[in-house]
């Protein structure tokens, strides 16, 4: 039997799905094949290549983002920010940084229309939650922001053990994500940003919120929440946009 060709893009020929496809590890690509100095790269990627092992779930995607209006509307937006935050001048070759996330997230929330954000937070991040509720509020945006210790519910009432506390018999309030999600749902919120909460607990905020979510601080105590800071200080090189300033000629960013 003839295995199935897809194609879905003017620039790729139709790519035969693989019987057996090989599992992506993009960090191990040499090429960088999807993000190409011309489309005639594009293949020129190794075996485990996703392009070439999953042409129709790439196709299927392209469908979505065409007729899909919530992610076509996503991607669009997106695409828009991302230009506008990063864009390169006429006749020139390296990605210009422009714009902090925090900047980003005011665009694309007047970019999308909304209105009331949510804020999800960390008790550790009450301050920055302070800080970005005013800045929103300046830019004539609404917020609702929900703590995570909402409704002090003491660990022990779910059956967490007292070793597995911060501070072990002490009276210890949860992480009440769930608290979070369903409250920040009856406020009816646009967009939902989490900011600093523990990893798990950011899962099932996700997985409940109504309101898309976006994160705008991931936490990493050890880090001053940066977590990118362990992955730069083991394999260096890793940044995409400035890795070109240690070599002649860029293998990354800049074309």
């Amino acid at each position: 039997m003839a295995r199935k060709k897809v194609k879905y893009s003017k620039h790729i020929p139709a790519l035969t799905v693989p019987e057996k496809r090989k599992t992506p590890r993009c960090g191990e690509c040499e090429v960088m094949a999807c993000w190409p100095r011309e489309p005639g790269d594009i293949l020129k990627g190794p075996a485990n290549c996703p392009t070439k092992n999953y042409p129709d779930i790439v196709a299927k995607a392209k469908e979505i983002y065409m007729n899909d209006p919530f992610h076509r509307r996503m991607q669009m937006m997106g695409a828009r920010l991302e230009g506008m935050s990063s864009q390169t001048p006429p006749g020139g070759t390296e990605i210009n940084m422009k714009l902090t996330r925090v900047e980003e997230l005011f665009m694309f929330c007047k970019m999308m229309g909304y209105r009331k954000i949510g804020i999800a937070h960390c008790i550790g991040c009450i301050g920055e939650a302070k800080i970005l509720a005013e800045m929103l509020e300046a830019r004539g945006f609404e917020v609702a922001q929900v703590n995570c210790k909402v409704g002090a519910i003491e660990k022990g009432e779910i059956g967490i053990p007292e070793e597995d506390k911060v501070r072990m018999n002490t009276f210890e309030t949860l992480c009440n994500n769930i608290s979070q999600a369903l409250i920040l749902n009856e406020e009816k919120t646009d967009l939902n940003v989490i900011l600093g909460l523990c990893l798990g607990h950011d899962i099932s905020f996700t997985k409940l919120s109504e309101a898309p979510v976006t994160t705008l601080i991931v936490k990493d105590r050890r880090t001053g929440h940066n977590p990118a800071v362990a992955l730069y200080q083991g394999y260096p090189p890793c940044n995409f946009y400035y890795g070109r300033l240690g070599r002649a000629k860029s293998t990354t960013g800049g074309r």
